[in-house]
């Protein structure tokens, strides 16, 4: 995590005050995340019955691909192609350099 925060800060341009290092990396984790959620899911939570904490699930990479169809997968695709751009869904899908 902490080199892909890096690389983001990087391709922002946005500099890192290495005295917050420590304090920026707590706030990315998925532990503060799920237990600070409802600073950081959509509307504090409201509209999942168990509150914000259940969006804050279990932190796995492509769990995603065990929920949706395959046509949901390829809709999904489309729509962050002609939102973003495909440049930047791929970077999106895959957390790759961008150009």
């Amino acid at each position: 995590m902490p080199a892909e925060i890096r690389r983001i800060a990087k391709f922002l341009d946005i500099p890192i005050h290495e005295e917050r290092w420590e304090s920026i990396l707590e706030h990315c984790s998925f532990e503060w995340m799920k237990k600070n959620a409802t600073k950081s899911v959509p509307l504090g939570g409201a509209f999942w019955d168990a509150g914000a904490e259940v969006f804050i699930h279990r932190g796995l990479n492509g769990r995603w691909r065990d929920s949706l169809t395959a046509a949901e997968s390829a809709e999904y695709e489309k729509l962050a192609e002609a939102e973003l751009g495909a440049e930047c869904a791929r970077w999106l899908a895959t957390g790759g350099e961008i150009g």
